[in-house]
């Protein structure tokens, strides 16, 4: 049985537990912060960090890194826990036993149980452990543990929330945004610790989403109230950018290079040494950029945007499907005149253009998913699939081009060769995205709208 005491700390209004987050002090073994918690296939996740320091003084570093949930609210004590967790080892199975309890002058006065399973097992063990804990058998409880021993205050708030056939524009206007912006916000600790490039994508996406979602409900909100959001987000959206773009080509043209075979290695480095510097530069500049209070401010307006958006009050309460599909229908036109416009040998601008637009096609169909059924989704699969296609292509243009731009004297024979390669793969870009295409347009990908 191990048994210890740990100091939970939080903002007045509990913001961490809120977004089911955490900053804790554990007699005898620091700090720990839950940076994370999100759901995969039914499974909670949780991403943790250590910290060392005093008791009284919450790590500089965690605090920085919380920031999102936080946004300049200063923290405080908000209770004792008191942990008893028992371990059971069954082959590559961990059954964990925990009773936790919240403490007030020496006494428990609230309490929780837990049973779990853990587990680092193989892929078809992992899903059997998660079809045991969607069915209830073990973690049943949907709170977390902080929560039940805290209250109703301390309950998370940006959970996804359920929509139905018959839900209104107004709910699934605020459904998107709230879910877009917790992924956001989720993020920015991953963003922030830098040591997965997984966090700046995810970041990057929700905010792409989210000026899509305002994009698409544009006819059906205020737009005084949408533009400046989307402004803010165009403006976040490039610093990620920024980051993301170096990593993925950097990424790209190391792997290009090892697949070379007698590609003079160290000249190799030397050339993407470039890239490796633009990317510290980009990061450091995002950094700077999330740390701001301008973009403290900028946070709390998405959350006040998302759970109370604009909706027009004409539109606000009819039927989601029936406002919404139209709006999904002239983003589908858009898409098909672009592709009859590039033609039979279309060029890398109109591709790039053709990308786009399947881009906002997809996000417009997965905006009304969620009340139109099942068929929107598969239909947003086959655009998933165009817009693979199309990306892989664009990817091969944009390396290319940096190759061109980047060689020296010194590095224009290896520049060549990698160049050469990448115009190969735009090349045969440029017929593969025709496969998802022609899935695309028969008749049964759209008889939902």
């Amino acid at each position: 049985m191990d048994r210890f005491h740990s100091i939970h700390w939080d903002t007045a209004d509990l913001r961490l537990a809120q977004w089911e987050a955490g900053l804790r002090y554990r007699r005898g073994r620091g700090w720990r912060a839950t940076l994370a918690s999100y759901m995969v296939a039914g499974v909670a996740h949780q991403v943790e960090m250590d910290f060392d320091g005093p008791q009284e003084t919450p790590p500089p570093e965690a605090v920085r890194l919380l920031d999102g949930y936080l946004r300049g609210a200063p923290l405080r004590p908000a209770g004792v826990v008191r942990h008893l967790e028992s371990r059971r080892q069954m082959g590559d199975v961990c059954l964990v036993h925990q009773v936790v309890s919240r403490i007030e002058n020496r006494h428990a006065v609230q309490g929780a149980r837990r049973l779990s399973l853990r587990s680092a097992a193989e892929p078809g063990e992992r899903r059997l452990l998660a079809a045991l804990r969607r069915a209830g058998i073990i973690d049943p409880s949907p709170l977390p543990l902080v929560s039940e021993l805290f209250g109703e205050e301390a309950r998370p708030l940006w959970r996804v929330e359920g929509l139905e056939a018959t839900s209104s524009v107004a709910a699934t206007v605020s459904s998107a945004l709230r879910d877009f912006t917790a992924r956001l916000i989720r993020n920015q600790p991953l963003l922030l610790e830098g040591s997965d490039p997984e966090g700046v994508h995810q970041a990057r996406v929700a905010c792409r989403r989210l000026g899509s979602a305002l994009q698409t409900f544009s006819t059906v909100v205020d737009t005084g109230w949408s533009e400046p959001l989307r402004a803010d987000l165009t403006s976040l959206t490039d610093a990620l950018g920024a980051v993301r773009d170096t990593e993925v080509l950097l990424m790209r043209l190391r792997g290009s290079a090892a697949r070379v075979p007698g590609l003079d290695a160290a000249t190799a480095e030397r050339l993407l040494g470039q890239l490796e510097t633009q990317r510290t530069e980009a990061r450091e500049e995002l950094v700077r950029r999330v740390s701001s209070p301008d973009h403290r401010a900028h946070l709390e307006r998405l959350i006040a945007a998302a759970t109370r958006p604009w909706v027009l009050a004409d539109t606000a309460e009819r039927p989601a499907v029936e406002i919404l599909s139209p709006l999904v229908e002239a983003s589908w036109r858009k898409l098909r005149r672009q592709v009859g416009r590039v033609g039979a040998q279309p060029d890398d601008r109109g591709l790039h253009r053709v990308r786009i637009l399947a881009k906002r096609c997809r996000y417009a169909v997965l905006a009304v998913a969620p009340v139109a059924g099942e068929a929107p989704a598969r239909t947003a699969v086959i655009l998933g699939e165009l817009q693979d296609a199309l990306g892989e292509q664009h990817d091969a243009v944009v390396a290319g081009e940096w190759l061109r731009r980047a060689a020296d004297p010194e590095t224009s024979f290896v520049a060549g060769i990698l160049y050469a390669r990448e115009r190969e793969l735009a090349e045969r870009g440029r017929t593969a995205w025709r496969g998802p295409w022609r899935s695309l347009v028969k008749k049964e990908r759209w008889r939902w709208l």
